[in-house]
């Protein structure tokens, strides 16, 4: 007897919610793509940045073909409901296998998640490193623009301007 995909009452179910799935996964690679081509211009310049946008980049598609592939296999193992029931060991094998990829989905969904915020924080350390330095920079300006007798200049009386 050969494999029949049968649709009936019991069926919709798992085939509405693992066809939601499967949208839900090509709509998110679609917006990963589209943040990562966006991000080309801005990173190019800086390979830690660089670095970490690819890293993510793989992180997140790595998610989505997840969600794809439970998508898949949600309404696949609906329908063998009567061959896995026949055989109990295929089906821990197909309840192992969703449970495996939602761990770790939500695993690397943890790990994008704790990696982009160490980058931040790595980020807005620079920033506020650069801040300082460009203000301490500009203190020194300042203070050379109003003592300019120490650094060997001379102002004229007569229209403030250095000579």
């Amino acid at each position: 007897m050969p494999f029949q995909i049968r649709i009936d009452a019991s069926t919709i179910p798992a085939l509405i919610f693992g066809g939601l799935l499967l949208v839900a996964a090509t709509i998110m690679g679609g917006l990963v793509y589209k943040a990562r081509r966006s991000l080309d211009a801005v990173v190019e310049n800086d390979e830690a940045a660089r670095l970490h946008a690819d890293r993510q980049f793989r992180r997140r598609i790595q998610v989505t073909v997840m969600l794809a592939l439970v998508g898949i296999l949600i309404p696949l193992g609906d329908q063998l409901e009567k061959f896995l029931g026949k055989n109990p060991a295929l089906f821990f094998v197909w309840v192992a296998c969703v449970f495996v990829l939602t761990v770790c989905m939500v695993l690397m969904a943890l790990g994008d998640w704790l990696s982009t915020a160490a980058y931040s924080a790595v980020a807005r350390s620079q920033l506020r490193q650069q801040r300082t330095e460009l203000e301490e920079e500009i203190r020194r300006y300042h203070a050379s623009r109003n003592n300019p007798v120490q650094k060997g200049h001379s102002q004229s009386i007569e229209d403030g301007e250095e000579s």
